[in-house]
């Protein structure tokens, strides 16, 4: 499953509905927070078809979207036996603003020796691939699945997933993990930090020492992402989110996601990235609607509009 993270690699998310421009292909789903939206139906998945139009045959007519009125799409809810992928790419719309330098070379307020000593520390808030223009670390999740599969909550309830402190910054920037995972909190630099979580359920703030690493439970679902900062090193800051499913992903360097096992049929999938007004989701807060096929997928692509970017 895309959640599971093999030590040491990492896996490293929602606005107004012009927030985005939104592309459901594949097994299609629409979800009503989002106005503009184009959905194509998976031939493979039955849905309801529409009631005869008062006084007449003809059918009623079905939702369709501004952006493609020509474009029905399938009715909400549409219930389907097994499991399917979800999958996408999230990509930025116009001219992405440049990152940020942070810490400049050799001024740290802290550590300059070691920390930002010879190279900036830029920001990790928007980062966008300048070919594909691919968003990395969105955060994508499922949080109330129609079924869970018992392998996929197996596994993502046993991960041990790390959580680095690797010159002078946090990685992965965006960390999702399901209830009751392990996160190793690592220190692979040789001065000391600490991880001051403020999630709701999960918060904690242990000091780690150089080359050193301890572990933390997960202990609870979050309704949000929470930040996660160091105090001795005030740039440094980071995004956990812990989900009740095992259903999660966070987008590579190219923007692109994968969610494996995931039940068929209409699922509200959210998606959150921390720089975009509205706290950051990117569709609404509930969930925008992908319909899934048994043993097919389900593919969600969403642009960030540059317009919906809060200024740093």
């Amino acid at each position: 499953m895309s959640h599971a993270w093999p030590r040491p690699s990492f896996i490293t998310g929602l606005g107004l509905a012009g927030a985005l421009l939104l592309t459901i292909t594949g097994c299609g789903g629409k979800g009503q927070e989002v106005d503009d939206a184009v959905v194509i139906s998976d031939p493979t998945v039955a849905a309801p078809t529409a009631a005869p139009a008062p006084g007449g045959t003809a059918p009623a007519p079905t939702a369709t979207t501004a952006a493609s009125p020509t474009s029905p799409a399938p009715a909400e809810n549409v219930k389907a036996e097994g499991w399917g992928t979800l999958k996408g790419v999230i990509t930025f719309e116009g001219t992405p603003p440049p990152p940020k330098d942070l810490v400049e070379p050799g001024k740290a307020p802290k550590d300059p020796e070691y920390c930002a000593k010879d190279h900036p520390i830029k920001t990790e808030r928007l980062i966008v691939d300048a070919g594909s223009k691919g968003v990395k670390n969105v955060l994508v999740y499922i949080p109330k699945p129609t079924a869970v599969n018992p392998e996929a909550k197996d596994a993502a309830a046993k991960a041990e997933v790390v959580f680095d402190q690797s010159k002078c910054i946090f990685e992965p920037h965006v960390l999702a993990v399901m209830n009751g995972a392990k996160i190793l909190l690592k220190n692979s630099d040789p001065v000391n930090h600490n991880v001051n979580s403020k999630l709701k359920n999960n918060g904690t703030n242990p000091n780690v020492p150089p080359s050193s690493e301890l572990a933390f439970v997960t202990q609870g679902g979050e309704k949000t992402p929470g930040e996660v900062v160091c105090d001795i090193h005030n740039w440094m800051k980071a995004y956990w989110m812990v989900t009740d499913s095992p259903y999660f992903a966070v987008t590579d360097e190219k923007g692109n996601f994968e969610i494996k096992n995931v039940p068929a049929g209409t699922q509200k999938v959210v998606v959150w990235q921390e720089a975009v007004t509205g706290s950051g989701f990117v569709t609404a807060p509930s969930g925008q609607a992908v319909t899934i096929a048994a043993n097919g997928t389900g593919t969600l692509d969403l642009k960030i509009d540059a317009g919906k970017v809060r200024p740093e």
